[in-house]
């Protein structure tokens, strides 16, 4: 599908659906870190977008990568899916704790029925803000809200991926389930071992501590400097915890249509990537 128009919820109003989708999704990264071997920089918990069931999903698993657990953002149901992205199985995971709802994926994937994603999951190591899901509080349905972080991370998935599948050096459009961000990071130098030394991050956060509405980034390392002013369309420069561009998401909708804000969006990314390779190349 296309650009989803975005702004039926105020951006602001965003945080606490946000809260309980972030760790609704830790059901699906404790998925990737029981059943997957662990990678150094921790993707065999990161998720990918299944625009078909508006859904994040974990990476495959079970033999030759037979399905996978997702979660439905719109109102926080856990899915199996099987390789070809047929459904095998849902449960919402409203009114549930944290640790009810990884009960409910490891039975789901039991049931799946290969015989290779049998036990509980266990959650990966990395560390939440504190917050009352992450204990007893059960986790909370806002239809409308979720919906709406659904068509940001939708729209995210087909801007930056736009972007990966152009860029020499991308890597795959994923999600984070420790930060959260919906991103890829273009390696634009590297190291006679093939490790990147120079890199670009390019991608769309939800919200988190520091902004916590949707925004989209682009950052760059290593670099101090942040590009001059009129060199990014739209957005602002940072250097606070981090080097790069920000589009907030209220000045994303306020571009205008679906259309409108596409194009809005596109511009940004484009100047901003263009900036920071610039910024590198010094």
């Amino acid at each position: 599908m296309g650009w989803r128009s975005l702004g039926q919820v105020d951006p602001a109003r965003l945080v606490e659906a946000r809260e309980n989708l972030h760790w609704a999704a830790q059901v699906l990264a404790a998925a990737g870190e029981t059943h997957l071997p662990a990678l150094e920089d921790t993707s065999h918990t990161a998720l990918v977008w299944l625009d078909a069931h508006g859904a994040l999903a974990s990476a495959a698993l079970g033999r030759e990568g037979s399905c996978r657990l997702a979660l439905r953002l719109a109102d926080l149901t856990l899915l199996v899916v099987d390789s070809q992205g047929t459904l095998h199985g849902e449960r919402s995971l409203a009114g549930l704790t944290l640790a009810e709802a990884l009960r409910e994926g490891a039975a789901m994937l039991g049931a799946f029925g290969d015989g290779t994603l049998d036990g509980p999951l266990e959650r990966p190591t990395f560390e939440l803000p504190d917050h009352p899901l992450g204990g007893s509080a059960s986790l909370e349905v806002d239809p409308a809200a979720l919906a709406e972080l659904a068509r940001w991370v939708a729209n995210a998935d087909l801007a930056v991926g736009s972007i990966a599948e152009r860029a020499e050096g991308a890597s795959p459009v994923l999600t984070w389930p420790h930060h959260f961000d919906h991103a890829t990071l273009i390696a634009v130098e590297t190291d006679a071992t093939g490790a990147a030394t120079k890199t670009i991050g390019i991608g769309c956060s939800p919200g988190d501590e520091a902004i916590p509405a949707p925004y989209y980034y682009v950052s760059h390392w290593p670099a101090e400097e942040v590009a001059p002013p009129g060199e990014i369309e739209g957005g602002d420069t940072t250097t606070e915890g981090w080097t790069g561009a920000v589009l907030p998401g209220a000045e994303l909708v306020s571009a205008g249509d679906a259309g409108a804000q596409q194009e809005a969006l596109a511009r940004f990314l484009e100047t901003a990537v263009a900036a920071s390779r610039t910024l590198l190349a010094d």
